[in-house]
């Protein structure tokens, strides 16, 4: 796992169970769950929480659900309740082992996956840039992530950045320390948004390829035909990601109202970054399949766009009864 990358957000911190807490770790105690190799994820077809164990050369998926009833755990014992935590924890990580740790975002609301000092720096210039333009009186919006970074830079902007500071704690009443910690703690929350912005330009790569496979393939009825219903899928899932970083934006582009309201921005800028990283956790195997392909006629962009439809299908159809003919 590149700490790079978004869509890595497995927890790979096993423990062989000596000293772990039911509190922080999945420390069961039912054998079901010493079986070895015994793992939980989401089924494919339904995305149900199950069990997955391997007795003699059967391989089998239990949904947690039936697990209590099934091996006689009672609903009031510590498994019971870690089994529910297992179906929560799943909306952060694709797996999870007996002995690993539960992910942090259900025990103090922080991330369970890394990202880069890039994308530190990325927010840390966003954040800056509305520092230095509050001062001017008219903050700005920047998210291309090259002018951020360069703004962070920038041996001027550490005076001006100051100089924000002390206006502001003035302003609200409180030191100028207290300013730079909660800038601080925005900072590092934005520094997610910023790698999930990232990632998802690889989801958006996706959709342009369709969009220009569409010209490419003009003369050919039924592929056009094809590429239009895969274009009618995935559009209104590019529209709502859009309006979701559109959203947050308009939520964090004033400084002074973000300190205003820590605490409630900070809730909702981690409630937007868990509800895009479990969305775009999905997207991994189309993304890594789409990596080394572009808009250009060929046997394999059209084996990739059978694979597009089903998956798009799968997720995001609502309601339509049409299905690709060749697909």
């Amino acid at each position: 796992m590149a700490e790079a990358e978004t869509n890595n957000s497995e927890n790979s911190e096993k423990s062989d169970g000596g000293d772990v807490s039911p509190s922080t770790h999945f420390a069961f105690e039912h054998k079901i769950f010493g079986v070895k190799g015994a793992y939980f994820k989401l089924t494919p077809d339904n995305r149900e929480p199950a069990l997955y164990v391997t007795l003699g050369e059967m391989k089998g998926a239990i949904p947690v659900r039936s697990i209590c009833p099934e091996f006689g755990i009672d609903d009031d014992s510590t498994d019971a309740e870690l089994l529910r935590t297992v179906s929560g924890s799943l909306r952060f990580v694709r797996e999870i082992y007996p002995n690993d740790s539960i992910p942090t975002e259900l025990l103090d609301g922080s991330a369970s996956w890394t990202i880069t000092e890039t994308h530190k720096n990325i927010a840390r210039g966003r954040i800056t840039m509305q520092l230095i333009s509050w001062l001017s009186g008219s903050e700005e919006i920047i998210t291309n992530s090259g002018e951020l970074e360069a703004i962070a830079a920038d041996p001027e902007t550490k005076t001006k950045v100051q100089s924000a500071f002390k206006e502001i704690a003035a302003k609200l009443g409180i030191t100028k320390d207290d300013v730079i910690e909660k800038v601080d703690d925005v900072i590092r929350e934005l520094s997610y948004i910023e790698a999930l912005r990232e990632h998802y330009g690889q989801i958006k790569r996706i959709s342009n390829n369709i969009d220009r496979l569409q010209s490419v393939y003009r003369r050919d009825r039924g592929m056009m035909e094809d590429l239009s219903r895969i274009h009618a899928l995935i559009s209104p899932v590019i529209s709502k990601f859009d309006r979701n970083f559109d959203e947050l934006d308009a939520q964090t582009c004033e400084v002074l109202t973000i300190l205003k309201n820590f605490e409630p921005t900070i809730d909702f800028i981690r409630k937007t970054r868990d509800d895009l990283h479990q969305r775009f956790m999905i997207w991994d195997t189309m993304i890594e399949e789409w990596k080394n392909l572009g808009p250009e006629e060929c046997p394999e962009v059209e084996r990739q766009l059978k694979k597009t439809y089903r998956f798009l299908a799968q997720n995001f159809m609502q309601g339509q009864t049409w299905r690709l003919g060749n697909m």
